[in-house]
This record gives C-alpha cells, sequence and structure tokens, in this order.
C-alpha cells in the first residue's frame, strides 16, 4: 500500500502544559491569561480553548518547561482565576506539527492508532488548514517522530525541524 504523502515535520523544545476548567467564558479567561502571562513576558507556543456541552470551558497552553514554577504561582494566586476554575498541569510535553497535502483526517486517524499502539500519550490536538499539532510526552518525541516518519511519505531531502533557539519577550528596543 502507498504511504500518504506530508510535507513535513516540526516539534518543539521542551514545554509544559497547563489545563483551565470553569464556568465562565473562556474568552475572557483566555485574555485574564494572557495579560498575566505578558506581565512576566512568559509566550505561550500553544492555546486552544473548548467549550463543552454541560457549560463547561477549557482553555489549553503550552509554555516553556522553564517557566512552570512562576507560571504556577501566578495562577494559583487568588484573584488571578475566577472561583471555582480547576488548574491541572504536566511538566515534560512537546509539540510534533505535520503538515499534510490533503487526508488530514486520514493522517490524524493513522498517527492517533499508531501512537496508541506505542503508548505514545497525546495530551492535546489542536488543527488548521495547513497543520495538525499534536501534544506528548516531550522523553517519547524521537518515538512518535519515528512512528510518523514510517508511516507516512516525507519530502526527500526532509529532516524534522528541530528549533535550536527560543524566541523571548524583551523590554529592550534595538534601532538601526
Amino acid at each position: 500500500m502507498e504511504k500518504l504523502k506530508i510535507g513535513g515535520i516540526k516539534q518543539s523544545l521542551e514545554l509544559c502544559q497547563f489545563d483551565l476548567r470553569g464556568v465562565h467564558s473562556s474568552e475572557e479567561i483566555t485574555a485574564n491569561v494572557s495579560k498575566l502571562l505578558l506581565s512576566q513576558k512568559i509566550n505561550m507556543e500553544f492555546l486552544t480553548h473548548y467549550t463543552h456541552r454541560n457549560n463547561y470551558h477549557q482553555l489549553t497552553f503550552c509554555i516553556s518547561q522553564d517557566k512552570f514554577s512562576t507560571t504556577s504561582e501566578i495562577l494559583k494566586k487568588e484573584g488571578s482565576l475566577p472561583i471555582g476554575w480547576e488548574i491541572n498541569s504536566r511538566g515534560q510535553v512537546g509539540i510534533i506539527t505535520i503538515f499534510p497535502h490533503q487526508s488530514a483526517i486520514k493522517i490524524l486517524g493513522a498517527i492517533m492508532v499508531s501512537w496508541a499502539a506505542q503508548s505514545i500519550p497525546i495530551y492535546g490536538i489542536a488543527t488548521s488548514l495547513s497543520a495538525i499539532s499534536f501534544v506528548t510526552d516531550y522523553q517519547l518525541i524521537d518515538k512518535a517522530i519515528d512512528v510518523i516518519q514510517d508511516l507516512f511519505q516525507l519530502p526527500k531531502d526532509h529532516a524534522p525541524l528541530k528549533p535550536e533557539i527560543r524566541y523571548c519577550q524583551s523590554d529592550i528596543v534595538k534601532g538601526d
């Protein structure tokens, strides 16, 4: 059987993940959390929000692993979140993004089934017109990429993109 084609694979540096759940509007919570993180110059690398059928909302975001403690403290501080919002977090996650040419649903299903068979967890998924991103254990990211490379046909000159630097916010403005 011919392998499905994908345009490439990209992986993140080591991150941590926060899941916030509650009954208030996730848009309001997203704005508040964004402002809190901005005040500490913490970048979000991944952000999704979801409304459950029972009127609960969930906001999930990933940030650099080295900002885990600072972010935990900010979110647990009284008044940071509305009363009743639950905070769950996990450290040492990574994001793998693939770029499907077409057949995104087939590709998504194939990855989910193959990773489950290899005991590679999926903590989050986000899709767009050009990409599918998966949040998984950072320690298993190389194994997860190997599974993807075995499943799909990549361009001949492709190597998984691994970031070598992390961009951070700064107050310094450089002029010409």
